[in-house]
């Protein structure tokens, strides 16, 4: 009969950003160990339930025993384990021991002596502490502690529940004995409790003031959070990842209001915001129209027997904190936010990378060229932009690393509207910084996407120029990050950009002697290049497909998806499979073979003068399809060559005595291989039935 395994871990309070994937691992952690275990269990229907102060989870059907496995193993060689007389040595009388059967059931099997062996199975009850220890053990954190056991785990762990059924396990982790008590809300119900299963785990922490479900917690807070504003004649401010935070902050959420001074709502909005959410964990409230009011929203730990008490510690904080931002703004706002921008020179960007005011200085410059290159209409907006973006680093509202730090770019944009420049060059300021992270928003107006490019292109290249390039896991100025919303602007705002003429501007920023062909300006490119192959396979394309399109052609990266999903809808096609087969000879013939002039009067052969002709036909077509973005034509041209190609090698012996045939004859060849360089390396593809690397 298969039964309920319950495992509970209780600590001291976690952090709130290391519960959910600490649930996680040790999901995974736990199904792994019952399989190295050999026992059966409802993979499908794992539970899992998490707060500050515990991690459980709930495995159904887990089988009362191992299951009964039969098992082959090899011994030493027959020549080490038997004499020639067939009697056993020292080797087989070992081996026999060590797998507890009789000489007499070896077997000699090829060169090796083996002998089948019956591992039967043990009672779940044996087996899984270990197991269980094991997957506690599996938990991974940012940070650990220890605390006199020899062990380390997020926080010091208090108590244990391990039940299969009914009956407690014989586990024990970091001092710690399980048993069948859990404990309840501090101060309100401590405990301990007495559970008697999975069961009935849910209905006891209630009773004890604990709402062990994550999901239904964060329901209650959203509905709490949503049922409170509207009372106050507003919304909550939508706000997914503070919402996420506290629902790992408390066990038993009981929501309420708090005022703060009317005065404060006149500040700019997203400075009260950060000062409610900064370390308070507030929601903020807006009318309809979108300004703030003066009332804010708590999550507290607990029933709300004392939530007055706790009402007026709250606002005494927050109109603390609102009172210094108040003051930090009408300390910035007493000048402008260009009077600012000479104080950049006392700020060091980076060690050897010179200030703050050298780089807004290169962002100059950079925003300038790539505004004409886009023929931008917007250019003086960029460039105005360009020369404030760094200047709010310098104010009282973010310097130093307040509370406020996290609003660079924000509140750029506030002193800039301040100081009446065009909303135009506030906007940028503030769009400079995006994306900030995986999925968030592009830059909107065109001197903001410009403006930002600029800033990644000289923190790249004057990182790798100062040798501060990323190594493995390590990249302490998001340079990879930094790359990776580069190439989503290009690509996905379509802009007709030279990576590598960008590149060498930004080098020539940094006084890289010959940037554009550099040793730097390499590595960049390589650099970004990997970056823009991880995001087009995390796009869902096939790692072969982008491989080929970045090896032919990297530069223009707006052209990259296009040519890739040109090619995914031709793959299938009939003459696809024989035109990369094609393309392989020739790219094999002509390693080593470059200088071979193309000469088509050269040469003699029909079936030479018919790929030439077919080569010139699809050469026109292509780069007509090309430029009008139609790069599913283009590759529906490149298919018209396959037979030409197979034709040609059928009929034609490239590399023969007579240099000025064979010459000709490879410059052809150059001449087609160039034409598919213009879509992709297909060499690179894979073909079907080919071993592929895992994408």
């Amino acid at each position: 009969m298969a039964r309920d395994l319950f495992l509970e871990i209780g600590m001291e309070e976690l952090p709130a950003t290391y519960v959910a994937p600490a649930v996680e691992d040790l999901r995974d952690a736990l199904a792994r160990e019952l399989d190295a275990a050999r026992l059966a269990f409802d993979a499908d229907g794992i539970r899992t339930y998490a707060t500050p102060r515990r991690i459980a989870i709930v495995c159904p059907g887990v089988a009362e025993g191992q299951e009964t496995r039969v098992r082959t193993v090899t011994g030493p060689p027959a020549k080490v384990a038997f004499a020639e007389d067939g009697s056993p040595t020292k080797a087989a009388l070992g081996f026999a021991k060590s797998q507890g059967v009789e000489v007499a059931d070896l077997e000699v099997e090829g060169d090796y002596v083996q002998v089948e062996v019956t591992d039967e199975g043990r009672s779940a009850t044996d087996v899984l502490p270990e197991h269980l220890a094991a997957a506690i053990g599996a938990i991974g954190f940012p940070k650990t502690m220890h605390w006199g056991h020899g062990t380390r785990f997020g926080r010091p762990i208090r108590w244990l529940v391990a039940l299969l059924g009914d009956d407690v396990l014989e586990l024990e982790y970091a001092g710690v004995r399980a048993g069948n008590a859990t404990f309840g809300l501090r101060f309100w119900a401590p405990g301990p409790h007495r559970i008697t299963g999975a069961g009935d785990y849910l209905e006891v922490l209630e009773r004890a003031y604990v709402v062990a479900d994550a999901d239904v917690r964060r329901e209650t807070i959203r509905e709490s959070v949503g049922r409170a504003a509207a009372e106050c004649g507003g919304t909550a401010v939508p706000d997914d990842d503070l919402l996420e935070e506290v629902t790992y902050l408390v066990e038993h959420p009981t929501v309420f209001v708090g005022r703060f001074d009317e005065r404060f709502v006149e500040l700019p909005k997203d400075v009260v915001v950060a000062a409610m959410k900064g370390h308070q964990r507030y929601f903020a409230i807006e009318s309809g129209d979108g300004r703030l009011l003066p009332r804010f929203l708590c999550v507290m730990n607990g029933p709300p027997d004392h939530v007055d008490s706790v009402r007026r510690g709250n606002e005494r904080v927050l109109e603390s904190r609102l009172a210094d931002a108040e003051f930090y703004w009408k300390e910035d706002t007493r000048t402008a936010l260009a009077d600012k921008v000479d104080a950049l020179k006392n700020v060091v960007w980076l060690e050897g990378l010179g200030t703050l005011y050298e780089k807004a200085e290169r962002l100059e410059a950079l925003a300038g060229d790539i505004a004409e290159r886009l023929g931008s209409e917007d250019a003086d907006a960029a460039v105005r932009a360009a020369r404030l973006a760094k200047a709010d680093l310098v104010t009282e509202m973010v310097r130093d690393g307040k509370e406020f730090t996290e609003l660079q770019g924000i509140m750029g944009r506030e002193y800039a509207m301040m100081s009446n420049e065009p909303e135009a060059v506030a906007t940028a300021i503030y769009e400079h910084y995006l994306p900030r992270f995986a999925g968030d928003s592009l830059p909107e107006t065109e001197p903001g996407l410009i403006l930002s490019i600029a800033d990644r292109l000289d923190s790249i290249v004057g990182c790798f120029s100062a040798g501060l390039v990323p190594t493995g896991s390590q990249d302490p100025y998001a340079l990879r990050r930094q790359a990776i919303g580069l190439v989503r602007m290009i690509d996905e705002k379509g802009l007709a950009l030279s990576l590598a003429e960008l590149v060498a501007v930004a080098a020539e920023g940094h006084g890289v002697e010959d940037a554009g062909s550099s040793e730097i300006a390499a590595g960049v490119l390589d650099f970004v290049r990997q970056r823009a192959r991880n995001f087009f396979i995390d796009a869902g394309y096939s790692y072969d497909l982008v491989d080929a399109v970045l090896e032919a052609s990297f530069d223009d990266l707006v052209g990259v998806r296009p040519r890739i999903e040109a090619l995914t809808h031709f793959r299938a096609a009939d003459d696809f499979e024989g035109l990369v087969i094609g393309a392989r000879r020739v790219m094999n013939i002509l390693k080593g073979q470059e200088g071979h002039a193309h000469d088509p009067s050269a040469l003699v052969e029909p079936s030479s003068k018919a790929l030439e002709d077919e080569r010139v036909k699809a050469a026109a077509a292509v780069g007509k399809a090309t430029a009008a973005g139609d790069y599913d034509v283009a590759v529906r041209e490149l298919l018209n060559l396959r037979k030409p190609i197979d034709t040609f090698f059928d009929d034609v012996m490239v590399m023969v005595d007579d240099e000025r045939l064979k010459s000709a004859r490879l410059g052809l060849l150059a001449g087609v291989r160039d034409l598919f360089l213009t879509i992709a390396d297909f060499a690179k593809v894979v073909l079907e039935g080919e071993d592929r690397e895992d994408a």
